[in-house]
């Protein structure tokens, strides 16, 4: 997204600046399909489609289409062509970038305002149409490509102990929304730190919701109280709508996660399906025991999830 979010600017600084797409790859490849760069015809750029010499030969090609003002296909077997050892084969579109610019603000707008987007790409001639529905899978895909642009994923902190405070702002950088909700009995939000997008004075689900919105397939909602009770009340309100979040997590040992379970399940409140989309313990094992680096694994284990669940534009 930053690629679309950059590009008015880039366009203004540059008269003649193209567009690269990643249109479609085999094999081995370092970046997934949808992946945008902007060149000027002298070279500068935004974002990235891999590094490496691929990068080298995509970023010729488009200062030549930044110049000329004529579309150009690309294809690169990074083994045989490049030398390089991913093994794959990436095909990119390469576009001037003033025709799409319309429609990559509109997409940036939406996403603003959490409303998914999709940009097909003409690909005989250029140019970008914006859709406000998802127009399915299609016949012509060899002359159009579409990307899916998805609001901003959400990181829902239920918490703000010392490692809401630690995730808040690697989440930030990482470039999730960051949603800090507390009952602020200890004035722990009084002051919003500058990370969090938002602050909800409660650990109620509709209250989160009426401040921040109805939570969805974008969201992460990490349960990290002070209270072993309130974390149970969370998680019993969560799970029954486990199915439409991203993510659900939650702080605690084996014993709390096995005690929460017993409890859960005596009272009817989920399913074993339900019940197994919750990951708890919470993050990816790598022996962390302060708060930063328990933030560091819980992190790793978001990134792994929307990395490997999400279809489209990249970050």
């Amino acid at each position: 997204m930053r690629v679309l979010a950059q590009a008015p600017a880039f366009a203004q600084k540059h008269k003649n600046a193209a567009l690269v797409t990643l249109v479609a790859t085999q094999g081995s490849t370092p970046r997934h399909l949808g992946t945008r760069m902007l060149v000027s015809e002298h070279g500068e750029q935004v974002g990235t489609i891999g590094g490496g010499r691929v990068e080298l030969e995509v970023v010729r090609c488009a200062q030549e289409v930044a110049s000329s003002g004529k579309v150009a296909h690309a294809t690169h077997n990074l083994v045989r062509d490049l030398g390089m050892c991913c093994g794959g084969t990436m095909r990119f579109f390469i576009e001037p970038l003033q025709p799409c610019l319309a429609a990559m603000a509109d997409a940036v707008s939406r996403r603003s305002a959490r409303l998914p987007s999709w940009l097909e790409t003409d690909l005989v001639t250029g140019g970008m149409l914006l859709q406000t529905e998802d127009p399915g899978k299609r016949t012509d895909s060899s002359s159009v490509f579409c990307v899916s642009i998805q609001p901003k994923p959400r990181v829902v902190l239920l918490g703000c102990g010392h490692l809401s405070r630690a995730i808040g702002p690697l989440a930030n950088d990482l470039g999730f929304e960051v949603v800090l909700c507390d009952d602020n009995e200890t004035s722990a939000i009084d002051a919003m730190p500058p990370w969090a997008d938002l602050a909800v004075p409660s650990f109620e689900l509709r209250d989160i919701e009426k401040a921040a919105g109805a939570l969805g397939g974008q969201d992460y909602v990490l349960i990290l109280t002070r209270d072993h009770g309130i974390d149970q009340r969370i998680v019993e309100a969560c799970l029954p709508h486990v199915d439409r979040l991203a993510y659900l997590g939650l702080i605690g040992s084996l014993g709390k996660i096995g005690r929460f379970r017993k409890r859960i399940f005596a009272k009817n409140i989920a399913t074993e399906a339900q019940w197994a989309k919750l990951h708890g313990p919470i993050g990816l094992d790598i022996a962390a025991e302060t708060p930063l680096e328990i933030a560091v694994s819980i992190l790793a284990q978001l990134v792994q999830v929307k990395n490997r669940t999400s279809v489209g534009e990249s970050p």
